[in-house]
């Protein structure tokens, strides 16, 4: 039987889960950003904090199911054909894309496409008594 998940802080329940813990210092503090190193896509690295001088940051939000990433490492996932909800890539199915990996301070954090990717879904809103009606995807806005 599997556990929902939680977020701990300042302690965790060593009964809901197998392996290490991997702590990571703290260098933006406002919003527990810690230090990422790259992302990988299917094992491949796309060497997205490369070419930022101060390096970048992950930051973790309870409050939301989706990803979200700033405009430069959109425009490197679009570049490398990695779907995003604004960014749309054809397939066969989700699989193809393969393992999203993040690597934060030399530790690959890796989820699965069915982990990091969702079905198209489309979703009406009702804004100034007009409809809109868009698709939305994985890495959502």
């Amino acid at each position: 039987m599997g556990h929902k998940s939680d977020l701990s802080l300042g302690y965790y329940d060593k009964s809901k889960f197998i392996g290490e813990v991997h702590w990571n210092p703290i260098l933006f503090k406002y919003m527990f950003g810690v230090q990422l190193d790259d992302i990988k896509v299917n094992g491949k690295n796309l060497n997205i904090c490369s070419n930022r001088p101060d390096g970048c940051l992950i930051t973790f939000d309870s409050g939301t199911s989706l990803m979200s990433v700033p405009s430069f490492a959109h425009s490197l996932l679009v570049q490398n054909h990695i779907p995003t909800a604004h960014s749309y890539q054809p397939c066969e199915n989700k699989n193809q894309f393969g393992d999203f990996t993040f690597v934060i301070n030399g530790v690959d954090y890796t989820l699965s496409p069915d982990e990091w990717m969702f079905e198209s879904q489309k979703v009406n809103l009702a804004q100034g008594g007009a409809q809109m009606t868009f698709e939305m995807g994985p890495l959502g806005p």
